[in-house]
């Protein structure tokens, strides 16, 4: 099938997947509408008589982040065993659960199960960056790249859209946003199934001619090519311990790897909580003040437009890469601090509009690096990895920051920690910098005083 098909399919299942009107305003639907409190959402309830362990019984969102760390781990394993489109279709099906759980639950552990199934939702979407990379080039891979991150983003700025008037204007509620969300994510299930399957022969094709490239270069060790599914399976686990040592071992794939991840355990972390904080300044009661849906929308749109942009832009990224990723996370730290310590919702937009605009930027300059230099074809493996160890930081920092089993900090403190989490990765990044600059100084005063010791002598 050719390229540009494929990719108007995987463009137009992204914005599908992520038409959801209602996720600006989860939290207020369940504060408000199903009554659950703030500290509980939260998990920022404190131990009372109750049992220490008990604690886990009364938080609702901590709940996302252990069970999408969980999720990672048969995720990245078997996605590029099971050919990513039946994970895509388990994508969509989780979705629907958690919509449906959402209107119709009402008990606690009903949106504690909820939230575990949005964890396995998200966790998938791995499968679907995945898959954009055995049915395309690699000749294509940066525009393909920077077209379906748009279209994520299209999505979500299309939905948003639609469901701020709702609010607004009072055609509906928060109840109906979620029916028109749980509407979209059945015909989404329906659509998934247009997408073309990916044959196991394809990989091993693919796979065959990275091998020969590599073992002219001395680098690979081929093994026997498999001729059926299920000597595939064997085939395909063979290769995956050797592949994340060939992708880990290689400095630049380091470095972006090591980014995605720190700056993506910020991302959800902030995601996670922004609702919290844009709450403490906003009145529940008066919906009409309440802009959460225009500034969901706003994001993605501009995120979508300077997206599209980047395929027009050519940088050397194994030269200038550090630099800007140092300089990313430092623009990051500013604005979260700006964001912990504001007062006025207005501010709070202006400032996380910014924040998210850069990070859909660089995590999509990131991610067509990391393909487009990959030598193996175990995508689902190595962006799933990546994925873990983000969410295995995100764990760490949520049980610290937020549960009451660790410091059980304000929602402002928290982001003034996340603020400060940015500053380090600025750090680290501007020190690598900074040792890449001396380590040529000295290599250039080297070679000039060999050069005048070569004159001296003749």
């Amino acid at each position: 099938m050719n390229w540009v098909v494929v990719c108007i399919l995987l463009c137009t299942y992204g914005l599908l997947k992520e038409f959801r009107p209602s996720e600006p305003y989860l939290f207020l639907y369940q504060n408000q509408h199903l009554n659950i409190s703030e500290d509980v959402l939260n998990g920022e309830v404190s131990p009372s008589v109750f049992e220490f362990h008990l604690i886990l019984l009364f938080q609702v969102y901590p709940y996302w982040t252990y069970s999408y760390l969980v999720a990672l781990i048969p995720v990245f394993l078997l996605t590029d065993i099971l050919l990513y489109k039946p994970v895509l279709i388990l994508e969509s099906i989780f979705f629907i659960a958690v919509w449906l759980l959402l209107i119709f639950g009402r008990a606690m552990w009903t949106q504690q199960l909820g939230q575990i199934l949005y964890g396995w939702a998200t966790a998938t979407e791995v499968a679907y960056f995945s898959y954009i990379y055995v049915k395309v080039d690699r000749k294509h891979f940066e525009r393909v790249t920077v077209y379906t991150r748009a279209a994520l983003q299209s999505g979500r700025c299309l939905s948003y859209l639609i469901s701020q008037p709702i609010i607004i204007f009072g055609w509906g509620t928060y109840l109906t946003l979620n029916y028109i969300s749980l509407g979209s994510l059945v015909f989404t299930v329906l659509f998934v199934f247009l997408l073309p399957w990916v044959k196991w022969q394809s990989v091993v094709l693919r796979n065959t001619a990275s091998e020969e490239t590599n073992d002219a270069e001395g680098e690979d060790v081929i093994l026997k090519q498999p001729d059926t599914y299920k000597e595939f399976l064997r085939w395909r686990v063979s290769y995956l311990w050797q592949d994340a040592k060939k992708v880990y071992s290689n400095p630049f794939m380091v470095k972006w790897s090591f980014w995605w991840a720190l700056t993506m355990c910020g991302w959800l972390q902030i995601g996670n909580y922004i609702q919290t904080l844009w709450s403490k300044v906003q009145d529940g009661s008066d919906q009409v003040n309440i802009y959460n849906g225009f500034v969901e929308a706003i994001c993605p749109f501009i995120s979508a437009g300077c997206i599209l942009l980047l395929q027009w832009f050519k940088i050397d990224w194994n030269r200038w890469g550090e630099l800007w990723l140092a300089l990313a996370a430092l623009v990051d730290f500013g604005l979260l601090y700006v964001l912990c310590k504001a007062q006025g919702i207005l501010l709070m937009y202006l400032v996380y509009g910014t924040y998210h605009v850069l990070y859909q930027i660089m995590i999509t300059i990131s991610q067509f690096n990391l393909a487009t230099r990959l030598v193996t074809h175990s995508y689902g493996l190595i962006f799933g990895l990546n994925t873990m160890i983000a969410l295995g930081l995100q764990t760490i920092m949520t049980i610290t920051v937020v549960d009451k089993r660790g410091l059980g900090l304000p929602i402002r403190t928290q982001f003034l920690i996340y603020a400060g989490y940015h500053a380090v990765i600025s750090f680290m990044f501007f020190s690598t910098v900074g040792m890449r600059a001396v380590h040529r100084f000295r290599r250039n005063k080297k070679a000039e005083s060999k050069s005048e010791d070569l004159a001296t002598s003749l």
